[in-house]
């Protein structure tokens, strides 16, 4: 009787192991693929993470330092503009406003030097300056807003395609102050269409009390 218990159970084991190798190996008792658990990786997606950056991701940011010292030279094209209209509050402004371009584009520099991207700068052609309005001066700064927006999502994606978390996350703060500044600079533009003289000349002294302030932090 203890010889028939002891070969019913090695059986039974032999039988459950023989069903759960089954099941890692990919087929259940009625042949159904079994279901991958979500905690598992796959090898060569891991790899994918690992690869490094792709050609894409270090074309733009390369492209992107270029993009904010254009930036910067339009800002300045536009303090020019008002300058000679002795609308010197939007001057200064704007001339703030190049500044922090620069900026920009040189926190971009050094990020992409301390992690080994190279950089390649592009020429800059000069920026527009045959504005008729304040409107339309405005009106270019927000087009080049939004265009530098969509720069940096674009950045972005590809870093997520290759896995560059780090790159995404060094672009946070820039998703942040680009929508800051578009809301600033729809804001103004807003108020610059269709406003009067004196509308616009309390406006300018407006953003000229800004600027100075932005001087002093």
């Amino acid at each position: 009787m203890k010889v028939l218990l002891l070969a019913v159970c090695a059986q039974t084991a032999a039988a459950f192991s023989a069903g759960y190798l089954s099941q890692l190996n990919g087929a259940g008792t009625n042949g159904a693929t079994a279901t991958m658990s979500p905690a598992f990786v796959p090898q060569q997606q891991v790899a994918t993470q690992q690869a490094g950056p792709s050609d894409e991701l270090l074309n733009l940011i390369s492209q992107q330092v270029s993009v904010e010292l254009m930036a910067s030279q339009a800002y300045m094209s536009a303090s020019i503009w008002f300058r000679s209209r002795d609308m010197d509050g939007m001057a200064a402004w704007m001339l703030d406003e190049s500044d922090e371009e620069r900026g920009h584009g040189k926190e971009i520099l050094e990020f992409a030097m301390k992690s080994h991207f190279p950089v390649q700068l592009e020429p800059l052609a000069a920026p527009r300056s045959d504005w008729n309005s304040p409107e339309e001066v405005w009106e270019t700064i927000l087009a080049l807003e939004q265009n530098n927006t969509q720069n940096l999502l674009a950045i972005a994606a590809a870093a997520d395609r290759c896995g560059q978390f780090g790159v995404k996350a060094f672009l946070d703060p820039f998703h942040v102050e680009q929508i800051e500044a578009e809301d600033k600079v729809g804001g103004i533009l807003a108020k610059v269409r269709g406003a009067s003289e004196n509308l616009l000349w309390e406006l300018d002294n407006q953003l000229g009390i800004e600027a100075e302030e932005e001087e002093h932090h």
